[in-house]
């Protein structure tokens, strides 16, 4: 498409075909050239440019990486929070079940059959937020897949093969004593 102006002016009259190209390659002439250093210029910024744009993308990343991480965090919780609410047993009893937590020892009340399933690897404790609470041992694998930390005891179920020679074999240890 033409310059309009132009075109008028060469249908008035007013222009010749030459004196227009004329203009028209002296407009093109006083157009500021690009120097190299203008060009270097451009250059560096672009440089900068694409270097600002690949550390934001780096930060990105690593932002989705680490929210992902906490979103995962949540699920799991929710998952531990679900098993323990479907399996809970109740403890209510008046014999003290001491264990240890970390460093320190706990005590949890309970009954006379919830120190036997616990004792023999039939139940667990797991930690819920700041409470003890008691679950059979399948919840309690279930709950250690997917985080270890939360849960605080689980006995091994013993299998105790009897030797026919031994002269004790009727009289069983006991495992845990009332104090």
């Amino acid at each position: 498409m033409g310059n309009p102006f132009k075109d008028q002016f060469l249908k008035k009259g007013l222009v010749t075909k030459k004196q227009a190209n004329k203009a028209k390659h002296e407009q093109r002439l006083s157009r500021p050239k690009k120097s190299k250093e203008k060009i270097q210029e451009d250059d560096g910024l672009q440089k900068r440019i694409q270097q600002t744009l690949h550390e934001q993308s780096v930060r990105d990343r690593e932002l989705n990486r680490h929210q992902n991480e906490i979103a995962k965090k949540k699920e799991i919780q929710g998952q531990i929070r679900q098993i323990i609410k479907q399996n809970r047993i109740e403890t209510e009893g008046d014999i003290s079940y001491h264990f240890v937590d970390g460093k320190k020892i706990k005590k949890l009340y309970v009954a006379k059959e919830i120190v036997d399933g616990l004792s023999k690897g039939r139940m667990a404790i797991v930690k819920q937020d700041e409470h003890y609470v008691v679950v059979p041992a399948k919840a309690a694998c279930q709950i250690q897949d997917r985080k270890t930390e939360s849960l605080i005891l689980l006995n091994s179920q013993v299998r105790e093969e009897l030797d026919p020679d031994d002269p004790y074999a009727e009289f069983p240890i006991p495992d845990d004593y009332e104090w």
